[in-house]
């Protein structure tokens, strides 16, 4: 597939956006004072991005961002629910890879929509769903960036607790330090952001590598314990629902790193370097955390630590326990990098809520940035104890909800509108009474719900259909919003002409 070909006839996006940006320097309560604009913090509201300020020319940070964003303690902590389904190690590894090479390709391809048009993830979705459909998903992925927020400050606090001495430092104070951290970064906006980002999974990366090498393999490292459960179709598509729910949620904000990317940049080259980006950040530490939760409580040494609500205390015995002092570094090292994650998710906020309420775009992104520290540190501090519980519900569900998203926009442009980019109408983009009416899209993605009820497969509920095949929640909600979509898009476009 040639996705070069979505460049074609990009010329005229271009004037579409000059056009509108040009008309709308005159709406003062669109854009701050001129004063207030030269300051070094990050002004913009959810308005396209026009051509001249897509200037950045390296292409490059935006997988790197990515990485970033991954590669860190909530990844690995994901894949230690593995634990929960029955299937071996072995099988853990393919079920993750198999399910990472597949949908990985959906965040991928939505991150080169924000370079070619200049449109915010959830702007973009105005094209399908229309200005007040969009408030729906909108909602969703507010809420979403906060309840990942809210997992990894309490994730990086108890890791930082495990480090030091027994009471000597509560899990708030972790909080409050990864909080104030990635406060710090998103109040100065989306390219402050792409630079920390694009340096700082290297640390993460060489701890997760000493933390393998320290643990080896054997009956005192890993391996897969005798008379554990042996794989079932449940196991694996249970462990596939977590893989894809924690993808797919990056769908819906993807765009939003892309923005500032020079407009004539290689779309196929984008796609490739993300899609790489996103399997080996996501892969290999979701394996570790599989890895390492099926055998630690075979391992004496082990069993202790893995009993605790964080990876933190499996951690300081591991790392500690080999390098003393400085392997208690490496562990506070892997706790800061649940910052990675933090940081993409308080930028979408603010978007988020400014699409779906547009009252709200007076307020400059710091000011949104703000707002969702204020929310999730609070929750993070009061749901503290709570964190596997909250984690293996949480992204489970992710998968439904997103893959319906998914579904929708991806039927619109790949199908409807057949990859090309010049087929949307910038000069729209805030004008319900010319966008779709979104009755189609929101039809597409409310109705599979029905389906996918009977097809869940959860601690707190099993779907009649999901007791024999496992849980088909995501492919089922994926499918059928994707074929709904083209069915009733169609139709639509006829009845509202």
């Amino acid at each position: 597939m040639d996705l070069d070909k979505d460049d074609k006839d990009l010329s005229k996006i271009d004037v579409e956006v000059q056009s509108f940006h040009d008309n709308a320097k005159h709406q003062n309560w669109y854009h701050p004072r001129s004063w207030l604009r030269s300051s070094l913090f990050e002004w913009s509201s959810i308005e396209p991005i026009p051509p001249e300020k897509q200037n950045h020319a390296h292409w490059w940070t935006v997988p790197l961002l990515w990485i970033g964003a991954n590669m860190n303690v909530l990844t690995f902590s994901t894949g230690m629910l593995a634990k929960d389904f029955d299937i071996t190690i072995k099988d853990s590894m393919y079920t993750i890879v198999a399910f990472s090479l597949v949908t990985a390709l959906v965040p991928a391809y939505f991150t080169t929509f924000g370079m070619n048009l200049g449109l915010r993830q959830i702007v973009h979705s105005r094209y399908s769903f229309g200005y007040f459909g969009a408030c729906l998903p909108g909602l969703l992925v507010a809420a979403t960036q906060v309840m990942y927020n809210i997992e990894n400050v309490i994730l990086g606090g108890q890791t930082l607790k495990a480090v030091s001495t027994p009471d000597s430092m509560s899990s708030i104070v972790g909080i409050v330090i990864l909080s104030i951290i990635a406060f710090v970064v998103c109040f100065f906006g989306g390219r402050v952001m792409h630079y920390f980002e694009s340096i700082f999974w290297l640390p993460a990366l060489i701890c997760f590598i000493l933390l393998a090498a320290f643990a080896g393999a054997g009956e005192k490292g890993l391996h897969q314990p005798a008379g554990a459960p042996e794989t079932t179709a449940r196991g694996v598509l249970g462990l596939g629902c977590v893989v894809a729910g924690y993808f797919l949620s990056w769908s819906t904000i993807a765009s939003d790193v892309s923005l500032y990317v020079k407009r004539n940049s290689s779309t196929t080259r984008m796609f490739l370097a993300v899609y790489m980006a996103f399997v080996l950040s996501v892969a290999p530490p979701f394996m570790f955390g599989a890895a390492f939760a099926i055998s630690a409580p075979d391992v004496p040494a082990w069993k202790g630590a893995s009993e605790a609500t964080s990876p933190g205390p499996l951690f300081d015995v591991i790392l500690a326990g080999h390098v003393g002092h400085f392997g208690k570094f490496l562990t506070v090292m892997l706790a800061l990098s649940a910052v990675g994650n933090i940081i993409p998710g308080t930028y979408a906020f603010g978007i988020a809520v400014q699409t779906f309420l547009p009252p709200l775009r007076v307020l400059p992104r710091f000011v949104m940035t703000s707002i969702c520290v204020a929310i999730f540190l609070p929750l993070g501090i009061a749901g503290r104890n709570q964190f596997y519980d909250t984690l293996s519900n949480f992204v489970s569900i992710l998968a439904y909800w997103c893959s319906l998203f998914a579904g929708v926009v991806l039927a619109d442009h790949f199908v409807l509108r057949r990859r090309n980019f010049s087929s949307y109408d910038l000069m729209i983009w805030d004008d319900w009474r010319r966008l779709p009416p979104g009755i189609a899209a929101l039809v597409s993605a409310l109705l599979p719900v029905a389906l996918i009820g009977p097809t869940m497969d959860q601690v707190w509920y099993t779907g009649p259909i999901a007791q024999h095949s496992g849980d088909l929640g995501f492919e089922v909600g994926f499918a059928l919003s994707f074929l709904l979509y083209l069915v009733l898009r169609p139709i639509e476009q006829r009845l509202w002409r």
